[in-house]
């Protein structure tokens, strides 16, 4: 990569690459000036992101122009950092280890990116074609990944909040997890569970078992039943999975505190409130006096009833049941909650076979969700493996080694300690459901009750830049937001 440094009619340095100028060779500043004031920015920017701006004699007008705005700079040649002190963040597009997409999104979030003006140096984008091509394609990427994210938090925030409100109503009783040192089996729903199933019924009384909501009918069904059945999920059509514990209401329930379930099973089965540690639901169960175990926000319920194995144990962690990948057949191992339900719909015009092709094209969440378990660092992973026996994977999990029965009944050992469930003191309910009622008063409508819950128009209405309309999204906002209010003080009385 040919860089070259030299000085322009003005007494500025100036430099040019691949045979093309990155700057005016006359006066680089007044080139700057001029490109910063022709960019059109219809919104407020909370971020200001320019794809290798050189000698980076732009950054200077665009604190000017957006002295509100954090400016980053993405770099494609190293030998250009010389200037990276004129913005608060720079990303690397040379080095690999992470992509450029991922750095962005961890960086500046799904708000950041939907509030960013993102501007490119031409000269550069003329100098590095290929280079350039590919980091606004990682661009692309990290903005659509960050739309997805705020409109799906923006549907179902307010959800979310209600079901934490909901569990306040009717939590009866609370546990926590006592640590121990056997193996722990996290039992997800995928396909290969069914290979698993005859050595879990075999060992059942030497490890930990742990049911994600979506496994638990498969697990009951082959009459293996489950020390704790965990839930994340606040979707409404989640209660369908965990209808079993109506038949096993014996089986603690780790329940996530934004999870959907029915009043029936939090007022009959033991409660393991799990919390995240942040946030308005968070905050919640801690004025309510409700007791929680930490837990890791994860797009899939896998992923956090994971992290939740490994802090419960000092033994290894198996996973089954998770195949993260569309099967040819039944997306799921049987019986399945939903797939049981959907099947009373299907018809001559719309067979099984229709219902489950459309659900193997579907797959986009499966790609995400496998690529964050091949992502992990062997340091996280250490002592975790996937189970599953005579069966043949589509894909591997990166750091998580596939293993067989043999290797899974080597690791038991009846020396090791299991985990068990203890109780908690909760508060008397009328104490609870009081507690629930004065936080809703206290914050319902509040700024921050009203960027967590509504966070795509409240990002909306902090980017525009019209009074006017500023005032308008503002009023759609509180209106949104007192319907919810009513609507969760109806749920807690």
């Amino acid at each position: 990569m040919g860089i070259r440094f030299f000085t322009a009619k003005s007494g500025l340095p100036t430099c040019a690459a691949n045979g093309t100028n990155l700057h005016s060779s006359y006066d680089p500043e007044r080139e700057a000036e001029r490109f910063v004031a022709s960019i059109s920015a219809p919104f407020n920017p909370q971020y200001v992101v320019v794809t290798e701006p050189a000698l980076s004699y732009c950054a200077q007008f665009f604190r000017k122009r957006f002295p509100s705005a954090v400016l980053a700079a993405v770099r494609y040649a190293p030998h250009l950092s010389e200037t990276d002190r004129a913005w608060d963040i720079v990303f690397d597009a040379a080095q690999n280890e992470v992509r450029l997409s991922d750095a962005l999104f961890d960086t500046l979030g799904e708000e950041g990116l939907c509030s960013a003006l993102f501007a490119s140096w031409q000269p550069a984008s003329r100098a590095f074609p290929e280079k350039d091509a590919a980091v606004w394609q990682e661009i692309k990427y990290a903005v659509d990944k960050g739309r997805d994210v705020l409109f799906t938090r923006s549907g179902f925030a307010s959800r979310w909040i209600a079901n934490a409100f909901f569990i306040c109503k009717h939590i009866e009783r609370a546990g926590r997890i006592v640590n121990g040192s056997s193996p722990v089996v996290v039992a997800a729903s995928g396909p290969s569970l069914k290979s698993a199933l005859p050595y879990l019924a075999e060992f059942r009384l030497s490890y930990f078992l742990i049911a994600a909501s979506s496994a638990l009918s498969v697990l009951t069904a082959y009459g293996i039943v489950p020390d704790l059945c965990i839930a994340t999920d606040g979707g409404f059509y989640a209660k369908a999975h965990l209808s079993p514990l109506l038949r096993f209401p014996h089986i603690p329930l780790a329940l996530a505190e934004e999870a959907s379930c029915g009043g029936a099973i939090l007022s009959t089965c033991a409660i393991i409130p799990l919390s995240y540690g942040d946030g308005l639901a968070a905050n919640l169960f801690a004025a309510c006096g409700i007791p929680s175990m930490k837990i890791e926000r994860n797009g899939t319920v896998s992923g956090s009833a994971l992290d939740f194995a490994r802090s419960i144990t000092d033994g290894s962690v198996f996973l089954c049941g998770l195949d993260m990948a569309p099967a040819s057949g039944f997306q799921h191992a049987r019986p399945n909650a939903l797939e049981k339900g959907g099947a009373a719909s299907c018809m001559k015009t719309y067979p099984n076979e229709t219902k489950n092709s459309a659900s193997r094209f579907a797959s986009g969440s499966l790609e995400l969700y496998r690529k964050w378990f091949q992502s992990l660092p062997k340091a996280r992973v250490k002592n975790v493996y996937r189970f599953a026996h005579d069966y043949r994977f589509s894909n591997t999990l990166g750091a998580i080694t596939d293993v067989d029965a043999a290797f899974f009944e080597q690791s038991l050992s009846p020396l090791r300690t299991l985990p068990r469930i203890a109780d908690e003191a909760l508060p008397k309910k009328d104490a609870v459901q009081k507690a629930a009622r004065d936080f809703l008063k206290l914050h319902a409508g509040s700024d921050a009750w009203l960027h967590e819950i509504f966070p795509a128009e409240y990002v909306s209405r902090q980017r525009e830049p019209n009074a006017e309309k500023k005032e308008n999204k503002a009023e759609m906002l509180a209106k949104k937001s007192d319907a919810l209010s009513k609507k969760i003080a109806r749920i807690i009385g």
